[in-house]
């Protein structure tokens, strides 16, 4: 086989370049190709008029859930989730606990009645969950919608439809 050099060789070599390069991108269109996902864009905010600190804060994000300890209050951070309305481990979630490290069931309704924290997760400057609580901890999920105009998002939410005749 002949060695080719570029400045002199501009025959052979120089078809072999052309017919390998068009080989490999009309091999690499045919290949499959994966339909592009771009992450959603979520915030979380956990705020109130009463409690500086909250004691945990859990968020999930696309690389799983994370815990931060002592945050203060308000708090607020925007992550990429894969879906905003999942309800399943690639959605967003939210928890923040604002109970004592030293608990029983009689400090923790004495202690914390009164003392609300709100919880909310907002996709496009809408709010897809939100949830206020005086009992020491508050959950927002994407796929379980919660607002005030609702009383429960458990009894409320697509997960679990409302029952006729169920009175919570």
């Amino acid at each position: 086989m002949p060695r080719c050099v570029p400045a002199v060789a501009l025959g052979g070599c120089t078809r072999r370049i052309h017919f390998l390069a068009s080989f490999i991108v009309g091999i690499s269109a045919l290949a499959p190709s994966q339909a592009a996902h771009a992450d959603d864009s979520v915030t979380y905010d956990v705020f109130s008029d009463i409690v500086p600190i909250a004691t945990g804060i859990e968020y999930r994000d696309v690389s799983g859930k994370h815990l931060l300890q002592s945050v203060p209050l308000p708090f607020r951070m925007t992550v990429a989730v894969s879906d905003a309305f999942s309800s399943t481990n690639v959605g967003p979630e939210l928890r923040a606990d604002w109970r004592p490290y030293f608990r029983t069931g009689a400090t923790v309704g004495r202690g914390l009645d009164g003392q609300y924290v709100t919880v909310r997760i907002t996709f496009r400057d809408k709010i897809i969950c939100e949830s206020r609580l005086d009992v020491g901890n508050a959950t927002c999920y994407g796929g379980v919608p919660h607002n005030p105009e609702t009383s429960s998002s458990y009894d409320h939410g697509p997960l679990f439809p409302e029952q006729p005749g169920f009175l919570p």
